[in-house]
Parts: C-alpha cells; sequence; structure tokens
C-alpha cells in the first residue's frame, strides 16, 4: 500500500491513480497469500491464528450486516416529482447499488477479501499442526518409542 507522505507530493504526481475498488488488484495479492500458505511456507501457532480467525469472522460478520441493510439504500430517495428530486434520487440509488464503485460493489469485494484471508489462516493453522505433528514423530522415531 502507498501512503503519501508530506514533503512527497512529487512522487505522488507521477504515480498512475489506483482504482481503489478494483478487486483483481487486492485479490491478487491475497490470492498471493493463499498461495503462499498452500504452499506450506506460512504457519500459524493455533492460539494466535484462533484469535485472528475470530477477528475477521468478526468483520465479515459486520460486512454482511451493513450489506444487508444497504438494500435499503438503494431505493429512490423521496425527493420530489421534479427534475431534480429525480436526478438526485437516481444518484444516491446508483451510489448505493449501481456502480463498480458503490457502497455495495465495494462492501462486496472487501468480504471476499476477508473470507479468502479467514481462509488463509485457517490452512496456515493447519501446516503448523501438520509440521508440529511430524516433528512429534520425527522425535518419536528418534527416541525409539
Amino acid at each position: 500500500m502507498y501512503i503519501a507522505e508530506p514533503g512527497n507530493e512529487e512522487a505522488e504526481a507521477g504515480r498512475p491513480a489506483r482504482d481503489a475498488a478494483d478487486p483483481k488488484k487486492v485479490d491478487g495479492q491475497v490470492l498471493a497469500l493463499q498461495e503462499t500458505v498452500n504452499s506450506g511456507r506460512v504457519m500459524l501457532d493455533p492460539a494466535t491464528g484462533e484469535d485472528m480467525r475470530k477477528m475477521l469472522q468478526e468483520q465479515i460478520d459486520q460486512v454482511d450486516s451493513w450489506l444487508e441493510r444497504a438494500g435499503r439504500l438503494a431505493r429512490p430517495a423521496p425527493l420530489g416529482a421534479n427534475p431534480v428530486g429525480d436526478k438526485m434520487a437516481q444518484k444516491f440509488e446508483a451510489r448505493a447499488e449501481g456502480d463498480e464503485l458503490s457502497f455495495v460493489s465495494v462492501m462486496t469485494a472487501y468480504r471476499e477479501v476477508l473470507q479468502q484471508t479467514h481462509d488463509s489462516v485457517r490452512s496456515a493453522i493447519r501446516n503448523f499442526l501438520a509440521v508440529d505433528e511430524e516433528h512429534r514423530a520425527e522425535l518419536t522415531r528418534l527416541s525409539g518409542n
């Protein structure tokens, strides 16, 4: 993630604009995490991993709640039967649910990233347990039991 800091305006001016709601860019990073975890290179202690999973699940539940309530935002606002009121109602509807930068689109992409991260944490815990079991078996074998 790039953060513009004071005094770094020249660097920011040369950077291409980034679409904050482009799930491909975000998913690419999450998919890289999944691939790294699936390769066995990332492991998490079960206690730490469970804390992370609980936090991620709470956030997923919160996003689900927001998405459920977002349906109420996507209806035409009662701003009167006139051209300005009609245009404003359409604008509010589109911001809630209409285009790729709408609240629903951005929150849906965010939820997908949270779910993928949650799944990666679960896999990293399994990796830890598998390596731990391998080490236990090896120690048992070496001790002659």
